[in-house]
């Protein structure tokens, strides 16, 4: 099979941001206290380590991984699972904008909640360029009709 070079980069555009993803996943899952430093977080009170180790667990590791996934399992094909990369790229789009809500409301997030919200828009940016790339050729091939002759 022959693919565009626009198809390509969107595989690979969409394999990358489902990869990192499931990185974050997995350090979120299996290094729980590692991220809560990390992201500044703290343990309200000491009966309450479990429930907030399982809070950082869930989110941070549980929900990544399967967004991850489902990245992952779009990348073979991007245009066929449009709707999946919008969706995935939407809800980047909208932690970051929580995020910057923060900023508005909280104020200054610091070097890590900067890069944070560039990670997340570059991320959501991504799986939407992803999600709209042409469906294989060229644009001059998509939009030159088919040559019928004798």
């Amino acid at each position: 099979m022959l693919w565009s070079a626009v198809d390509m980069n969107s595989r690979v555009i969409v394999a990358i941001v489902g990869a990192v993803t499931v990185l974050l996943g997995l350090g979120g899952l299996l290094y729980p206290e590692s991220v809560m430093r990390l992201v500044g977080y703290g343990y309200p009170s000491p009966p309450n380590i479990p429930g907030t180790l399982g809070e950082v667990r869930a989110v941070y590791g549980g929900m990544l991984i399967v967004a991850g996934a489902f990245t992952l399992l779009a990348a073979s094909d991007p245009r066929a699972h449009q709707g999946r990369l919008l969706l995935l790229g939407l809800l980047w789009i909208g932690a970051a904008a929580g995020r910057l809500i923060g900023v508005v409301v909280d104020g200054n997030p610091g070097l890590l909640g900067w890069l944070s919200v560039v990670v997340e828009l570059g991320g959501g940016g991504a799986l939407l360029y992803a999600s709209q790339a042409p469906d294989g050729g060229t644009a001059q091939e998509a939009a030159t009709p088919p040559l019928v002759g004798p």
